[in-house]
Order: C-alpha cells, then structure tokens, then sequence
C-alpha cells in the first residue's frame, strides 16, 4: 500500500511542484529506499555475488573437445625400399573428448582418436591406414586437494553473497534511520517555527495594549520600548527558525533524491509519544542476530575458517593416483579399423601413484600460521564488537525511557506555564500587571513548548535508533 502511494506522490511532483509535499515517516522512507543510489549499487553487488556462485559451480560442469587437423609432407627419397624419387604423406586427424572434474578433486576423461595415414612408399603393404584409440583416464588426489577442499570455491562464493546481502541489508537499515531522524528533525524545525510565529503574535499583542495603557497615561512609553524590543527579538528567532526549517528540508530532500525539487516538505506525523513495548533482553538478542557490523564479522571470521582450511590442506603432502585404460584399432578402411577397436584385443591400461613432499619450511607452513593469527583476532574484535553492540542497546534502552519522562514533564511544565500566560494578560488588562512580566511570562511558555516538542523528538529519534540496533 505505501509503495503504491509512493507512487503517486512521484508522479505528482511535477503537477504541484509548487505545493509543497506532504509525506508520512513510512512514505518518506519508502521513497528513499526507492530513489537511492548507493543502495541500488549494493543490490547490484548482491547478483554479482550470486553469478559467482555460478561460476564456482560451473568449474565441476562437464567439457567437450573436438579437434581436427591435416598435416602433409614431400621430401626427396633416401631409400631405396621407397622406389619413389619424392616421397609423400599426408596425416588427417580427428578427436572427440569428454572430461568431468569430479568434487571428489580428481578428473574422469574419456577421448577417442582417429587417424588416416597415407604415403606412396612402395613398402606400404596398406595405403592408407585407419588406425583408432579409445582411451579412458581418471585422476585423483589422496591428500592435497582431496575431498571438500575441491569445492571450497564455492564455499567463497556463497560467503561472498551473504556479505553483499548483509551489506545491503545494513545499508537500508541505516537509510531509513538517517531518513527517520532527518524526518523528525524537520519536524520539530516547522513546529518550533509555528511556536515563534505564535509568541511573535503574543508580542505584538501586548504592544498594542501597552500603547492604548500609554494613551490613557496609565503605562509609560518606557514600557512601549521593552515591548517593541520583544516583538523585534521575536522576529529575529522568527527569521531564524525559517532558516533552519530549510536546512532540514534540504536535508531530507537530500535523502529522498527527488527528481524535481517540491516547493516544501511538511510531515503529516504528531509530535506525540508512540508506545514503545521493546524489551531489553530481547533487544540484545535481536541486535546480536542482525546488526550488520556484527554480522559482517561473523561472514569474515567464516572466510578465515575457509582460508586456514586450504591452508591446512596445502601443507599436506601430494599425493596423487593415476589410471588410465585404452582400445586401439587398425584396419585398412575405416570400418576395419572400428571392427578391431570393437573386438578388444587391442588394449592397455597403466597405473601410478606420485608423491611430492616439501623439505623443510614451505610457504604454505608459513601462511597456515599466518590464517591462525588472523583467526585469533578476528575472533577477538567479533568479542569486542559484541560487547559494544550490547552496550549501545542497554544505552539505547534507557535513553527512551528517559526520553519519555522528559517528555511528560515537559508537557505537564508547558499546562503550567500557559496558564500563567493567561493570568498574567488578563491581570495586565486589569492593570494589575506589567508588560515585562507578561513577555516574561510568555518567554517561559515558549520555552517549555519547545522542551515539550524537543523531548517528544528526541523520544521518536530514540525510538528509530533502537529500531536500527534491533531491526524491530
């Protein structure tokens, strides 16, 4: 549903750009989600991962060889069994392969050969000669490169992609926080602005009842001049206030990335105080099993364990085992030549097994005890990480309920105050009552309103900061 909205106020803008746009907290992050730049790379980042996979997966694929050549060659006769002054020949040579790399480590091929030899010798009994191989090979290591470690590449990959993920993850997590906080600091920007205008309007209220108290000659212009001072200090925080309601419109327009600039933004959101039902042993939990700093370790501690698991394999000795099986044919016409293949009397097989051991230190010695070292503190900042995390989430925790308090007082300090406002004017129309008392009385009730709006702020910006740490 918000998505579809997003929509619309999209499509909207260039109709009333000179509107300004009216936007929820969600509908604000939905659209900067959706217009995000560094998150689209991120998502680009996560099927590239995922084409990796593919490609590590595609090194057990199977294969298939085709080969074709011609080779001819003349050259004077040197022997008197040729009885031919030039002698001639020409080799034609065909080939068909299969292979498979095997996740055991080793290699399965299968190829079969043919060749037609002809020559215009004398002492060829047989021209041409048909002569085919069918041969079959197997490799397989039996320490180094055995087993699973075949596939670690794999196993880099799919660590790989849940990196990118994570990382895309985080990125829009931190993007709604940052939209969720320059959101709610507009907020307060507009609301502090309308409290201004407000207590510009008392000011210039009580000027004018100074004056007509003047005329009656009951107040002195003295008391006119502190008046004017005030409503000109009020301007002033007027003016300021809509210099700071730009720069927070800017800066969510910022995050947004609109592509045609509104005419305002104005959130539709209350400052009030939303429920928070969080729990602090919960919120630990949650943090610990998606913040993604803390995440990200764990993904790099993984890789480490696969780097010194390759280590581990390459200081193995290599010991490697060979076999391999063939048929032979030979005939004077192709099909002769396929009958002997087909008959088996032609055939070999061969066997071996080869070792290679390191004499001394090795550089793979060396790396091995370089990833265990590597392991050890990667292991030490996922503590260290952990530790922190758990701390800003009880940090977090206790701020909303301070937040909250802060916020309740403050409302019960601004009743308060408004109350004095309006004692303190009807006690100046009385003339019971001076015009300083009556600015300084509304000065208070400016302040406690914006205590009031900054505490139910700050109480909100918590509140999506604890939604950051915990990803509720």
């Amino acid at each position: 549903m918000v998505r579809h909205l997003v929509a619309i106020l999209l499509c909207a803008l260039p109709l009333a750009a000179q509107e300004p746009l009216r936007l929820s907290l969600e509908e604000a992050q939905e659209i900067a989600l959706a217009n995000n730049l560094g998150l689209r790379s991120t998502q680009l980042g996560v099927r590239i991962q995922e084409q990796s996979v593919a490609v590590e997966n595609a090194r057990f694929g199977r294969s298939l060889d085709l080969s074709l050549s011609r080779e001819s060659n003349r050259s004077p006769s040197f022997s008197s069994l040729e009885k031919v002054a030039t002698l001639s020949s020409t080799v034609l040579s065909t080939g068909l392969g299969l292979s498979q790399q095997l996740k055991t480590g080793g290699r399965l091929g299968l190829q079969f050969s043919n060749q037609r030899n002809s020559s215009n010798a004398a002492f060829n009994l047989i021209d041409p000669i048909y002569s085919s191989g069918l041969n079959l090979s197997f490799t397989q290591p039996l320490l180094q490169g055995r087993g699973r470690i075949s596939r670690i590449g794999v196993d880099f990959a799919r660590v790989g992609v849940e990196q990118s993920q994570v990382q895309n993850e985080g990125r829009a997590r931190q993007l709604r926080a940052e939209v969720g906080q320059a959101y709610w600091n507009l907020l307060f920007a507009r609301e502090n602005l309308r409290v201004k205008e407000q207590f510009r309007e008392g000011a210039r209220r009580v000027l004018e009842t100074v004056r007509v108290r003047a005329a009656m000659g009951v107040d002195s212009k003295s008391s006119i001049l502190q008046a004017e001072v005030e409503v000109a200090r009020r301007e002033e925080e007027v003016v300021a206030a809509e210099g700071t309601v730009a720069q927070t419109e800017d800066a969510l327009c910022s995050l947004l990335n609109l592509g045609q600039r509104p005419a305002g933004l104005e959130p539709t959101a209350a400052p009030e105080l939303a429920p928070f039902t969080g729990n602090l042993d919960q919120g630990m939990a949650l943090a610990l099993a998606r913040d993604p700093e803390y995440r990200q370790l764990q993904l790099e501690l993984k890789n480490l364990e696969l780097q010194l698991a390759l280590a581990r394999d390459q200081v193995r000795p290599a010991v490697n085992l060979n076999a391999a099986a063939g048929l032979k044919g030979l005939g004077g016409s192709y099909g002769d030549d396929l009958e002997v293949l087909r008959d088996l009397d032609a055939r070999s097989w061969q066997g071996s097994l080869s070792l290679q051991v390191p004499l001394g230190q090795s550089p793979a010695d060396q790396q091995l005890g370089q990833r265990r070292l590597e392991k050890e503190r990667r292991t030490l900042d996922l503590a260290n990480q952990r530790q922190l995390l758990e701390q800003q989430v009880r940090q977090r925790f206790r701020q909303l309920g301070i937040d909250r308090r802060r916020a309740e007082v403050a409302q019960l300090a601004e009743g308060l105050a408004g109350q004095n406002v309006a004692e303190e004017e009807e006690r100046l129309k009385l003339g019971l009552s001076t015009a300083r008392l009556v600015l300084d009385a509304q000065d208070d009730l400016a302040q406690a309103r914006a205590s009031r709006l900054r505490a139910a702020v700050d109480y909100n910006q918590s509140l999506i900061e604890w939604q950051r740490l915990t990803g509720e």
